[in-house]
């Protein structure tokens, strides 16, 4: 048994498949697959029972990942602190849903605190944030939390041993290209979207509607653009009469052609930050918040 092996337990346990965690954990599955099959032989028991609809734990194998995610949390803490000290760090990485404010904050920040020379930004799906912080490989994550998403989000985030630290407030925000039937209005209703095609960002889990980077339901829509990078979100939108939610926090240096108009709604949007709890921020972390801070700041007085 090694932390390795932990580790792929974890990995598949919170992903559902072989074939996730394997893509996680930048492995091949038959690999994965057998690493499992040589620590359940190893124990003397099967850890995951394998069925056409996924994968999931036994009533033994249950009582082991929650063992496996404790040892691997903590042996993560140690490593970080021990094996990877500060100062021979060359990185600093952030994970986030696909947001339009991290262009001017991450340059802000670079031209503050030129010393930091390797900044990695990981824009990815919502259970792969998390996953990253989780597992260290991101010092934060970034993400939003409303009255629809909170309780399944929560519920995972706690799984995984992460705590959360809210960073603004703000409203629901539909965007639309320039010439769009609705690009006059002040204010929309949801009444407004039905039979509208709608862009939105791909999730590996969209069965569930709080892993959505969506901040509406958008089942009634005529049309569904799944897309990776927001690149493709803004161009179908400057081309169509589709529409996507979002924050508001535009940037106005990398989108051109896209009209923002607020939604009347009562999800009570958060924009917040994610870290592993009872772990400090490095001075890089703690510095990049400070930033994302006088950036939120600065739009609440606009």
């Amino acid at each position: 048994m090694n932390i390795q092996q932990l580790r792929y337990v974890v990995a598949i346990a919170n992903s559902g498949t072989f074939r996730e965690a394997a893509e996680k954990m930048y492995v091949s599955q038959p690999s994965l697959s057998i690493s499992v099959r040589d620590l359940e032989k190893e124990l003397g028991f099967k850890i995951f029972r394998r069925t056409s609809s996924g994968t999931f734990l036994t009533r033994r194998g249950m009582e082991f990942y929650e063992k496996a995610q404790e040892l691997v949390k903590g042996f993560d803490v140690f490593q970080n602190q021990y094996a990877n000290p500060e100062e021979e760090k060359d990185e600093f990485s952030i994970a986030s849903q696909h947001y339009d404010f991290l262009p001017p904050t991450i340059t802000t920040f670079s031209q503050r605190y030129p010393d930091y020379k390797n900044f990695r930004i990981f824009e990815s799906t919502t259970v792969q944030i998390l996953d990253e912080v989780a597992q260290g490989h991101s010092e934060i994550g970034i993400i939003y939390l409303n009255n629809q998403n909170q309780k399944g989000i929560m519920q995972r985030i706690e799984k995984l041993g992460l705590e959360v630290i809210e960073l603004i407030s703000f409203q629901t925000h539909i965007y639309l290209r320039e010439g769009h039937p609705l690009a006059k209005k002040k204010e929309l209703v949801m009444e407004d979207l039905v039979d509208l095609p709608t862009v939105r960002f791909t999730q590996e889990k969209d069965e569930y509607l709080y892993y959505s980077e969506n901040f509406v339901d958008t089942s009634a829509s005529s049309q569904m653009f799944n897309v990776t990078d927001r690149a493709t979100l803004n161009g179908i939108l400057e081309r169509t009469n589709a529409y996507a939610t979002g924050s508001g926090f535009l940037d106005s240096d990398s989108v051109n052609g896209i009209t923002v108009i607020p939604l009347n709604d009562n999800l009570n949007n958060r924009m917040v930050y994610v870290k592993r709890e009872e772990v400090d921020l490095s001075q890089a972390g703690t510095l990049f918040v400070e930033v994302m801070q006088e950036y939120f700041s600065q739009k609440r007085k606009e």
